[in-house]
């Protein structure tokens, strides 16, 4: 017999919803599910990336996802975009086929995978300045993937001014990489013995199986987009020396994009490349430290030199959409201990690493 869906279950889900999220009831606790499920969360650019994170998110049950609709048609999607792709398929033969958007295919997929949750749509231009500081105000998570550098910055601004939470992603060819800024003082719980910061506030044998209680501070992309190399080793064991290359080859594509107004090309790479020595020393590291890391430079900016046209992998978004989404899910839910403040994944050295760009240690 199939469950009532306003039967009462624990903690006011019911049972139907008991029943579909059991697994993460069991791992993070029915009032961290009754946070995901009151949640509301903007996405806009709508990548392989954005779609990996997306369907994740919506399977776990939050209670609004919100799709920004710059008008762009289904037909053009990304080729990771797999919710559109889907959808399209299913619009396939109907009179509103030809006029489906990204957004709107994206989201018919995501409300079969969410049936208790709202997925809407939120219509903009393609430069997103529809996500201002009305369309952020009631979201707890934004996140955005496939824009500029400023158009990033901007949005950040207006969450930090709305308290919600940011995320900014990018895929190319074999690397993804994502920032989160989570505010000045972002409270999550984690269990005694899993964090670094938790032992600091107390004694994890006298308190077994409770959950410790520990703040964290981010920085505003602007900020960390500046941060100096040397500082990327700070708090880590073997200090810079096991800092992923990729992460000082993407602040170094930042500092292009933010002096010439538009992202590096391959054509851009040498030009970079011989800027490294003098920033090397600008920011405290020995020489070579980034110039021997050739490949990092063009991966960031590219994908691997010589492997495609630099476009977005699906298989590299599903990495790091999976990672991206369960960040997200901690941001809502206040459980677990959040990447800060970046990750990167690269095929070609088969690297994930969660680097800390500006934040306080």
């Amino acid at each position: 017999m199939a469950a009532d869906p306003t039967a009462a279950g624990p903690g006011g889900l019911s049972e139907e919803q008991a029943a579909v999220y059991d697994r993460q009831l069991r791992v993070w606790g029915v009032e961290a599910q009754r946070r995901l499920g009151a949640s509301r969360i903007l996405v806009a650019g709508l990548t392989g990336l954005a779609a990996e994170a997306c369907k994740n998110v919506a399977l776990a049950g939050v209670g609004a996802l919100v799709l920004y609709d710059d008008g762009a048609p289904a037909v053009d999607a990304a080729p990771g975009n797999f919710l559109a792709a889907s959808g399209l398929a299913d619009a396939a033969g109907t009179a509103d086929a030809d006029a489906l958007t990204v957004a709107n295919a994206t989201a018919a997929t995501l409300r079969e995978m969410n049936p208790f949750g709202e997925i809407s749509i939120l219509p903009g231009p393609s430069d997103l300045s529809g996500i201002d500081a009305a369309a952020v105000k009631g979201c707890d998570a934004v996140l955005v993937t496939g824009c500029s550098l400023a158009v990033a910055e901007r949005i950040n601004d207006a969450c930090r001014d709305a308290g919600a939470s940011f995320f900014y992603g990018e895929c190319r060819a074999t690397v993804a990489n994502f920032f989160a800024d989570l505010g000045p003082n972002f409270r999550y719980a984690v269990e005694r013995g899993r964090s670094n910061t938790a032992e600091k506030d107390g004694d994890a044998a006298n308190n077994a199986g409770a959950d410790a209680a520990v703040v964290s501070s981010f920085v505003p992309l602007r900020e960390a987009v500046t941060c100096k190399w040397c500082t990327l080793g700070d708090g880590r064991e073997g200090g810079v020396r096991r800092v992923n290359r990729l992460a000082p080859a993407w602040l170094l594509s930042k500092r292009f994009e933010r002096s010439l107004k538009r992202p590096p090309s391959a054509q851009d790479v040498p030009t970079m490349l011989a800027e490294v020595p003098a920033l090397e020393k600008e920011h405290g590291v020995k020489p070579g430290w980034l110039g021997d890391a050739r490949w990092a430079v063009e991966d960031v900016v590219a994908g691997a030199s010589g492997v495609g046209d630099g476009g977005e992998s699906p298989a590299v978004a599903a990495v790091v959409g999976g990672i991206l989404a369960q960040e997200v899910l901690r941001s809502v839910t206040g459980k677990g201990e959040p990447v800060r403040n970046s990750f990167f994944f690269g095929v070609r050295n088969g690297q994930g690493t969660v680097e800390n760009m500006g934040c306080p240690t």
